[in-house]
C-alpha cells in the first residue's frame, strides 16, 4: 500500500510526442512499496515510499522517492506522478489554484507548499521535500490535485506564467544523460472529537520542523531585529532628504498645513533630473488599507522622537492633520486626496475609495479604509498625544460604524456616506475583522460594553462564515491587479478544485481580531481560532531559499492562491502579528516568523546592505547611485518575472515596514 490514504494504483504521464501520454506503474512483488513502469520510447520511472518514523501519536509520514531515466532519444520534458486519493476525502487547501485545464501549481509558488485534504477522522497533505528540491531542480517541479479526477499529481516539467497569476504547462524537451529524482512527503494526522474543520497547525508545524527551523533559527531575533534599524534610516533619508522634493508633499488644505509621502513614484523621478513631474500614476496621498499615511507617520514621529529628528516629528504631525482634513458625511470619511489635473494640491479633490472598485461604488466609502485609518488614529492618541479630535473623528465613525452593523454580525463593505446604503459586493467578507480590531483598540481606551459585543458579534460571524469555509475574500481578491475574470468571480469556488479564491489579508485582520478578544475576554476560544487563521496565513510564508530567486526570499510572503508576488509588503503586518502570538502563547516559533517577516520587509530595498539586489536595480535602471539608497520596490516576482520593477510605494513598503519595526523594537527604546 502507499498510504492509508492514497490508491494502489499508481499512474504516470510522460512528455513525448508533443504530447502527454499516461501508462501504469506496476508494483514489484519482491519488495513492496516499490514500483516501476516505462513509457513507450523507452524512459523509466521507479517510485519508492520509504516511513520516514512510525505511526506516532501526532503523525504518520511517508517519503516518496521519483527516479526518472530519459528514453531512447535521451529527452525529458515533462512527467507527472498520478496518485488517486481516498474517496472519503475531501480537498481543503492547496497552494496556488489552477483554474483551466493545462494549468499546474509551479515550483515558482512554492512558499510553503503544501496540498490538504480532510475529512472528520484525518488530515492528510502532500508536502513537497524543499531541502531536495533546493539542490536537485535539474527542471522545474509541479504539483497539483484536480477535483473530477480526485487525484494528486507531482512532477517535473517547463511551465509559464499566464493571465499574470496563474501558470500553464509547457514542457521542453531537454538531453538528460543522468537520472533526476525528486521527493516529496505524504503525511498523515489523526483528529480528535475536538478537532475543527481547516486547522492547519499540524501542517504549518511539519513545514516548521521539517524545513523553517533550518533557515530561520541561525539568528537571535531581539538581535536580529535591532540590526534592521539600519533599513528604517535609509527608508527615513531617501524620504525626507535624498529625495524630499519629491516624495515629501505639503500644502494647504481648508486653511491648514498638511502633508504626507506621496502615493507613487518611479525611478526616472530621481531629483535633478527633470522627470520630478513625472508620475506614474495619478499624484495623490492615502489612507487606505494598503497606502496608508498615517501609519508610516506613526512611525517617523516615533523613530524621530526616539532619534531627536524634530523635523521627522514635525512632517507626522502634519501628516495626522492630512488624516483629520478628510470630511466627513454621516461620520465616513475619505481614503484619498487626488491633485488636480495640472499636479497642484490646489486643484485636488477627495476621492472615496481606492481607484480599483466595483463598477458603480466609486461614490461609496470603503468601510475597511475607514477603520484601518481610524485604528491609527487610535494609536496615535494612545502613543503620541491625546488630541481630543482624534476622539471626536473616530466616535463619528464608529457610531455609523455600529449602526450597520448586520444581524449575523457582518458589515457591508462599500457604503454610500449619504444614504448609508450598503454595497451588494462582498457581502461575506473577511473585511468584518478589521472593524472588530477597530472596535477592540477603542474599548481599551474606553471599555463601552456595545463595542466588545459588537466585536464578539462580529467574530462569531467570522468563524461561521469565512474561517470553517476558507471565503478569504476582501477588495484585493477580486479588485486589484489579480482581478475577475470567467473562471474567477465573487462568491464562487473554483470548478477545478472547489475551493475558494483567498487572499491572506483577511487572515491577518482576523489573527489580530482574535487575539484581541482573548486578551479583553480571556476566553481560550479566541486565542485557538486565532491560531488557526495564523497557520493557515503562514503557508503563505516563505520559508526557504529556492534557487530560482537570485534575490533573498526567506521569512517573505506571498498574496494570494490566485497571485504569483514573493517578498510582499504585506510581511510588515505579518512580522507583528507573529510577535503578538509569540508574547501571548511562548511559542519560540512565533518570535522566529516574526524576525524573519521583519527582515523580509527590507529585502528589496535599494542599499549597499542588499548586495544581489543592489545589483539587480543597477543592472535594470543604471542610473541609480548612492542618493537612492531606500528605494524600495513592494515585492518581486510581480507579473515582470524576476526583474525589480521601476517604482515604489513608501506608504506600503520601506514606510510601513520602519512603522512595524518601531512595534517589534519600542519596549527597547
Amino acid at each position: 500500500m502507499v498510504h492509508s490514504w492514497i490508491g494502489n494504483h499508481l499512474r504516470f504521464k510522460w512528455y513525448e510526442n508533443e504530447g502527454w501520454n499516461e501508462y501504469e506503474l506496476v508494483e514489484e512483488h519482491e519488495m513492496r512499496r516499490a514500483w516501476s513502469g516505462e513509457s513507450e520510447n523507452g524512459a523509466k520511472v521507479s517510485v519508492t515510499i520509504l516511513d520516514e518514523q512510525g505511526i506516532t501519536s501526532e503523525y504518520r509520514c511517508s517519503r516518496v522517492e521519483v527516479r526518472l531515466s530519459a528514453g531512447s532519444e535521451g529527452l525529458l520534458g515533462g512527467f507527472q506522478l498520478v496518485m488517486p486519493v481516498d474517496t472519503k476525502l475531501d480537498l481543503s487547501w492547496k497552494t496556488h489554484l489552477t483554474p483551466l485545464e493545462g494549468m499546474t501549481i509551479g515550483d515558482i509558488v512554492f512558499r510553503s507548499p503544501a496540498i490538504i485534504l480532510e475529512n472528520e477522522s484525518k488530515m492528510c497533505a502532500l508536502i513537497p521535500d524543499l531541502a531536495h528540491l533546493a539542490s536537485n531542480r535539474v527542471i522545474p517541479h509541479i504539483m497539483d490535485y484536480e477535483l473530477s479526477a480526485h487525484a494528486l499529481y507531482y512532477g517535473v516539467s517547463d511551465y509559464r506564467a499566464t493571465g499574470h497569476t496563474y501558470y500553464k504547462l509547457e514542457p521542453q524537451p531537454r538531453v538528460v544523460q543522468t537520472p533526476i529524482t525528486l521527493s516529496f512527503y505524504l503525511v498523515e494526522w489523526a483528529k480528535s472529537e475536538a478537532s475543527v474543520p481547516r486547522d492547519y497547525r499540524p501542517v504549518e508545524h511539519f513545514l516548521w520542523e521539517r524545513f523553517a527551523s533550518a533557515a530561520m533559527t541561525g539568528v537571535e531575533p531581539d538581535s536580529g531585529i535591532k540590526e534592521l534599524e539600519r533599513y528604517t534610516k535609509y527608508a527615513y533619508e531617501w524620504a525626507f532628504e535624498r529625495w524630499e522634493s519629491v516624495t515629501w508633499q505639503q500644502f494647504e488644505l481648508d486653511g491648514q498645513e498638511v502633508g504626507g509621502v506621496v502615493f507613487i513614484v518611479t525611478t526616472r523621478q530621481q531629483p535633478g533630473y527633470g522627470h520630478e513631474d513625472v508620475w506614474r500614476e495619478k499624484k495623490s496621498i492615502w489612507n487606505q488599507a494598503w497606502f496608508c499615511s498615517l501609519r508610516s507617520a506613526y512611525g517617523y514621529w516615533l523613530w524621530g522622537k526616539a532619534w531627536g529628528k524634530t523635523d521627522w516629528m514635525q512632517k507626522a504631525e502634519k501628516s495626522l492633520a492630512f488624516a483629520l482634513a478628510a470630511p466627513q458625511t454621516n461620520g465616513l470619511f475619505p481614503a484619498c486626496y487626488m491633485a488636480g489635473p495640472d499636479n497642484r494640491w490646489e486643484d485636488g479633490r477627495w476621492i472615496m475609495s481606492h481607484s480599483r472598485v466595483p463598477k458603480g461604488q466609486n461614490d461609496y466609502a470603503h468601510l475597511l479604509d475607514c477603520s484601518w485609518t481610524s485604528i491609527w488614529l487610535l494609536k496615535w492618541y494612545g502613543d503620541i498625544n491625546r488630541d481630543e479630535r482624534i476622539m471626536g473623528y473616530v466616535d463619528r465613525y464608529v457610531d455609523t460604524l455600529l449602526a450597520l452593523q448586520e444581524e449575523d454580525g457582518s458589515f457591508p463593505a462599500w457604503v454610500h456616506p449619504q444614504t448609508l446604503e450598503g454595497s451588494e459586493y462582498l457581502t461575506v467578507s473577511s473585511e468584518t475583522a478589521a472593524h472588530i480590531m477597530l472596535l477592540c483598540s477603542l474599548y481599551r481606551l474606553r471599555p463601552e460594553p456595545a463595542y466588545l459585543e459588537a466585536a464578539k458579534r462580529a467574530a462569531a460571524f467570522l468563524e461561521k462564515h469565512v474561517i470553517a469555509e476558507g471565503r478569504w475574500e476582501d477588495f484585493e481578491t477580486y479588485w486589484s491587479c489579480a482581478g475577475m475574470w470567467e473562471q474567477k468571480q465573487l462568491g464562487v469556488r473554483d470548478a477545478r478544485s472547489g475551493l475558494y479564491n483567498q487572499c491572506n489579508f483577511g487572515m491577518y485582520w482576523t489573527a489580530e481580531a482574535m487575539r484581541d478578544l482573548y486578551l479583553l475576554t480571556g476566553q481560550a476560544h479566541y486565542l485557538e481560532q486565532g491560531q488557526v487563521v495564523l497557520a493557515e496565513a503562514s503557508l503563505y510564508q516563505q520559508i526557504w531559499q529556492p534557487p530560482f530567486h537570485s534575490v533573498p526570499t526567506v521569512g517573505g510572503f506571498g498574496v494570494m492562491n490566485c497571485d504569483s508576488e514573493w517578498n510582499d509588503a504585506r510581511q510588515s503586518l505579518f512580522a507583528g502579528i507573529y510577535m503578538g502570538y509569540y508574547e501571548t502563547t511562548g511559542d519560540e516559533a512565533y518570535r522566529y516568523r516574526a524576525y524573519w517577516a521583519m527582515k523580509a520587509s527590507f529585502y528589496m530595498m535599494y542599499c549597499p546592505e542588499n548586495g544581489d539586489v543592489k545589483a539587480k536595480y543597477e543592472q535594470v535602471h543604471p542610473h541609480m547611485k548612492e542618493s537612492d539608497y531606500g528605494f524600495h520596490m513592494e515585492n518581486v516576482n510581480h507579473s515582470d518575472g524576476m526583474a525589480v520593477g521601476e517604482f515604489t510605494i513608501f506608504d506600503w513598503g520601506c514606510g510601513a515596514a520602519s512603522t512595524a519595526l518601531y512595534e517589534l523594537t519600542k519596549k527597547q527604546l
